[in-house]
């Protein structure tokens, strides 16, 4: 594992600062400049860190490892790192009873949604070293009742096996890994191939009211498999959407407009305001206009 030179105490008011300060405000920019500088010297989490507590949601907390979630959360707070996004999560969990997060990673989304619901709460994720760290992170935050489920959620009726990308990333814990077949995404780096378990979409997506769906490439197709529940039950979906899944994009106006969603892009950075679009305004380039990957579609305001 990674783990940088600098020590945290100096460090403590300019991650405050990075995390709990409104965008746009001088020291707060200041504060971004100092700590980006330090991590191109010396990246990583401090050496003597037994774990990462965010500056901005001290109630919960994971084990420190090599992870790009884990350093971004650490040196600049959920809010930081994430924007809005992870307030909006947060809201929709809290009214929501059963709940489905594909591609858990290490944790974050899944510890913040599950302290945030009183419901069922499942996550799905493919990498074994990786499930064991959410399994980790969720135990340590008292949420022994949220789900975990290891392997892929995948477009096929019934289970069965499929081949999974682990890109070279320089961490132990990535964020890019992705089925071989049927995504939308290409062009990645190559470190190991590994056979994990598919999960049907259709069998996962029984009776939610909210899901997520972060799988690096092949959300068109799951959309698809999972149209005619999606059109009947119209659960909250909070997806992301990068510029080069056009399909993706094409598969979400056609769903706004049969089940009557509104699309809400949710900034990352540069902005707190949620932008609500129209169907047959919306394609996969728009969210990068507005400094966003994350889009949610939901029949009533997300926030």
């Amino acid at each position: 594992m990674r783990k940088s030179f600098w020590p945290a105490a100096p460090f403590l008011p300019f991650r405050t600062a990075a995390a709990k300060l409104p965008r746009g405000n001088p020291w707060r920019n200041v504060s971004l400049v100092a700590i980006k500088t330090a991590k191109r010297v010396s990246p990583g989490l401090p050496a003597s860190l037994a774990e990462v507590r965010p500056i901005d949601r001290p109630d919960i907390s994971f084990a420190p490892g090599d992870s790009m979630v884990l350093e971004a959360v650490y040196w600049f707070g959920v809010r930081g790192y994430e924007g809005i996004m992870s307030e909006v999560w947060k809201t929709l969990c809290a009214r929501s009873q059963n709940i489905l997060e594909v591609g858990g990673n290490v944790g974050l989304f899944s510890v913040i949604g599950g302290k945030a619901t009183a419901g069922r709460y499942t996550v799905v994720e493919p990498v074994t070293q990786v499930a064991e760290a959410l399994r980790g992170n969720l135990k340590r935050n008292g949420l022994d009742r949220v789900e975990v489920l290891e392997g892929a959620a995948v477009p096929a009726a019934e289970p069965c096996e499929v081949l999974l990308n682990i890109p070279e990333e320089g961490h132990d814990a990535p964020v890019g890994a992705h089925l071989i077949e049927g995504v939308e995404v290409s062009g990645r780096s190559r470190k190991q191939v590994l056979k994990v378990h598919g999960f049907p979409i259709t069998q996962l997506m029984a009776g939610r009211d909210l899901v997520k769906i972060d799988a690096e490439g092949i959300e068109a197709a799951l959309l698809e498999a999972a149209r005619d529940i999606i059109v009947k039950t119209r659960p909250t979906l909070l997806v992301e959407v990068l510029p080069q899944a056009k399909n993706l994009g094409a598969r979400l106006s056609e769903l706004a407009r049969e089940a009557g969603y509104a699309i809400h892009i949710v900034p990352e950075f540069g902005s707190d305001a949620i932008v609500t679009v129209t169907p047959d305004e919306f394609s996969s380039a728009l969210p990068q206009r507005y400094n966003s990957k994350d889009v949610v579609l939901s029949t009533r305001p997300v926030f």
